[in-house]
């Protein structure tokens, strides 16, 4: 069975088959990664890795630069250390055009203090006029013996604080709950239209959507279950339903201790939790596969916040096949990292995770 098969069948539930594989690197990492194996294209180094799954270019307009090929408005020159997105933030250049790796935002549009409705009613928000993603076909045709995935990273929290300043934020969150609603509905309308033109661009040339915000930190959520459920649950929704109307399954992004919201992703029809931080508080394997195996698949806990850069090969072969018996054992699961590998893990640990997964499949077969 090839990937796309092994993946309808994993979303299924469905026992045997493989474990599905999957890749996600700091651009340092991937490039050392690739000059210590003499390997230059990245589709060799998926080849190498027995990777499932091709991630497509440009999937976020705010974060990093991989959008600017793709976006046919009109943003206010860059110069060599900042730039401005199409939300009209502010943002310090460094992660240029990568896949995973994301720059520091300065300033957004929003941060004043006394903004309005109407303010972000009248903001400039982006249209689907304004894209065109149909240079994306020919590199999903090229990689269709893999899991496509695609689609905008769709950060209709991460957006919003950017957006209006973290503090603010928050704050407004408590003050002024009609503000932030209205500015994650506004966002959640331009995702809804930027996905579906994207979706339609590329109809049948990719098998899974990723979109992700962060709700919570390592102890707890950055926002109660009831106000989650408040402002977010609906756009959610909306959003997976959308991806569902393409047949495309739908990952979402989450790091930290987020239990709470689990349940509430899966009644939002979220296929596939991403990234499994394990180290983080109730996050554990074993918890997450007792509470909720058979009604999520999983995508992570690889650890890389600990295993990883502190320990040595044969230490991160045991944290896998712990990992991978915890997480996929009558359950889904697909083995990832926690986070994006950093520079700071050593290449023969991320080498003794890629092993172990060809050793574990060699022997599911």
């Amino acid at each position: 069975m090839n990937a796309q098969g092994e993946f309808r069948r994993l979303c299924a539930f469905q026992a045997g088959g493989k474990t599905l594989v999957d890749y996600l690197a700091h651009p340092q990492t991937d490039a050392r990664l690739r000059r210590s194996l003499g390997i230059e294209s990245e589709g060799e180094l998926l080849d190498y890795l027995d990777c499932d799954f091709f991630y497509l270019p440009g999937r976020d307009i705010s974060q990093n630069e991989g959008i600017v090929p793709f976006y046919k408005g009109s943003l206010p020159p860059m110069s060599d250390t900042e730039r401005v997105c199409p939300l009209g933030i502010r943002w310090r250049r460094g992660a240029y055009d990568s896949k995973f790796s994301v720059d520091e935002a300065v300033s957004g549009p929003f941060q004043d203090a006394l903004i309005s409705e109407e303010a972000i009613l009248r903001h400039p928000w982006p249209k689907a006029r304004d894209f065109d993603f149909s240079p994306l076909v020919e590199e999903a045709q090229a990689h269709s013996d893999r899991v496509r995935i695609g689609g905008l990273w769709t950060g209709i929290m991460g957006d919003s604080y950017r957006m209006m300043g973290f503090e603010n934020f928050l704050l407004n969150i408590a003050t002024h709950p009609e503000l932030i609603r209205a500015l994650i509905n506004r966002m959640t309308e331009m995702y809804l239209e930027l996905n579906d033109h994207y979706f339609a661009a590329l109809k049948g040339k990719m098998e899974m959507w990723f979109f992700g915000n962060d709700f919570g930190s390592q102890d707890g959520l950055l926002i109660s279950p009831g106000m989650w459920s408040e402002f977010f649950s609906e756009p959610i929704r909306k959003l997976c339903a959308l991806a569902h109307s393409y047949d495309l399954k739908v990952m979402m992004h989450s790091c930290g201790a987020i239990v709470p919201l689990i349940p509430m992703l899966i009644e939002a029809d979220v296929d596939i939790l991403d990234p499994i931080q394990v180290t983080a508080r109730g996050m554990s394997p074993g918890r997450l596969a007792g509470e909720f195996g058979g009604k999520i698949v999983f995508h992570g806990g690889i650890d890389t916040q600990h295993v990883l850069p502190q320990s040595t090969p044969a230490q991160v072969k045991d944290h896998v096949r712990a990992t991978v018996a915890a997480l996929g054992e009558g359950n889904g699961y697909i083995c990832a990292p926690s986070q994006t590998l950093g520079p700071d893990i050593p290449l023969a640990n991320i080498l003794s995770v890629y092993q172990t997964m060809k050793e574990i499949n060699a022997h599911e077969k």
